[in-house]
Order: C-alpha cells, then structure tokens, then sequence
C-alpha cells in the first residue's frame, strides 16, 4: 500500500505564485494583461496642426466706394451764379463807366442725375441766369436759359464725400429786352451751342446730397439768327437787329444745391 505523501502549505503557495506570473514575463514587461487590447507603454501622437492667423477684421458692411449705390437715381434744385461778358447794345448807349469785362448774372437750376457705374453718371440739367442794366431811364434785361447734358466721372469716393470730373454740351437761349426812354420798347432772342469741363463734389447725407460745382463753358452764339421783334428794331437794318453779343464767348458758372436720392 503506497502512502501519499503530505505536501507542505508553503510549497503550494510557492507553485501558485509562480504558475502567474510566468504568462506575464513570456507576453513581455509591456504586454497587456488583455491580449486582445492595446500593449501597456508610452504613445506618441502626431503634433496639432498650428492655428491659422486671424484675418484682418472688416466692417459689417462695404464702404460705398466698393459696392454698386443702392440709390442710382437723383433729382435736385440749386442755386446758380454766371459770370458772363456784358452787353454792348448798338441801339442805346450805356455809361462804359459802370461796364466791366464781365457781369454776374444770378438763377436756378434743375437736374436729374443716374449712376450707371459706380464711378460714372450721367446729367441732364436745366439752369438759368438773370441781369439787369440802367442808365437813367433806359432799363435792359438780359436772361439766360441753359438746356445742357452730361457725364460726370467720379475720381474719388468716400462714404460721404464723392469728387468728379465733368463734361458736356448744351444749348443756350439769349433772350434781351429793352425798355427805354420814351415808350420805346423791342426784344432780341438768340441761341447758342455750348460745350462744358468743370468739377462736381457730392456730400451724402443718406437719401439727401449736397452738391457743388464749378464749370467753364465754351459759347458760340449764332448771330444771324437773332429774332428781332418789337417797335425799336422796325425798320432798322440786319446789323442793328443782331443780338449785341461776341460770337465767341467764355462763361463761368458755379452752383450749389439739394439733391434727393433714391
């Protein structure tokens, strides 16, 4: 009859011990106690990409310089002042002494402007003029209407102050009349091509404009066709009858007014 042999506590505890801790070193220092998950140990990622630099802020909206206007359309009202050569009239004598090299002659004016290009418009405008000359009892007035259109091109433009260039042609009517001494009375109609350069400035206060400007105009009256009408021309000859005005002459206009945008 063979005797098992009694086994010490202290030799199973020793067996135990062993048995698991070898699985652990075959696997490795860095094997995970999981084999089906991720090895125990230091992991290394890539480097975050760095971040872009922020943009250079814009406002919320465009400046007006950089956009279409979104009111194309304007019409106004100004006040107009001419300089312009003065009358020498063949039927009455006036004093040379109160005659200078030019007169002033003062008006209104009415126009209607269309921004086709943001720095490009377009004008067609109505202005007037008025003057008056006395010796003693002799009174001559003279006035000017001017039918003119144009096109402006706008070389700087701000959010409020916009500058231009301008030029165009027109028409212009002389329309003199004289009442003298005596009862004698006639008057004297003439008209006139014009060609214009001159500069415009626009100060926008939302759907209201200011607007300056200051032209020079080129005049050639076409003396030939003066319309003589009343009792002091009967009778005279074609020289007396022509309006007493150069053929060739310079005017200097400038202006101030509103205009309504929309």
């Amino acid at each position: 009859m063979v005797r098992a042999r009694e086994i010490p506590p202290w030799a199973l505890l020793s067996l135990l011990v062993g048995g698991l801790a070898l699985p652990a070193r075959a696997a490795g220092p860095n094997a995970s106690p999981d084999p089906g998950g991720p090895a125990e140990g230091p992991v290394v990622t890539s480097a975050a990409p760095a971040a872009p630099a922020p943009a250079p802020s814009r406002p919320p909206y465009p400046r007006l310089s950089e956009r279409d206007p979104v009111r194309r359309w304007a019409l106004g009202i100004e006040g107009v002042g001419m300089q312009i050569p003065p009358l020498r009239p063949r039927v009455v004598d006036l004093d040379p002494r109160y005659l200078g090299n030019s007169v002033a002659a003062g008006g209104v004016g009415a126009l209607g402007r269309v921004r086709v290009r943001p720095p490009i418009a377009l004008e067609i405008a109505v202005r007037s003029g008025s003057v008056r000359y006395r010796s003693e009892n002799d009174l001559i007035s003279q006035d000017l209407v001017l039918a003119e259109f144009g096109a402006l091109l706008f070389l700087a433009r701000g959010d409020i102050g916009h500058f231009a260039l301008d030029a165009g042609v027109g028409g212009l009517a002389h329309a003199i009349r004289y009442e003298l001494e005596g009862g004698r009375t006639g008057a004297q109609i003439v008209g006139a091509f014009t060609v214009r350069v001159g500069a415009d400035l626009e100060l926008l206060l939302g759907r209201i404009a200011l607007t300056f400007s200051l032209r020079g105009y080129g005049v050639i009256t076409d003396l030939a066709r003066t319309r003589a009408t009343g009792p002091l021309f009967a009778g005279e000859s074609a020289a007396l009858r022509q309006a007493p005005l150069p053929r060739h002459q310079t005017h200097l206009l400038g202006s101030a007014g509103l205009l309504y945008r929309f």
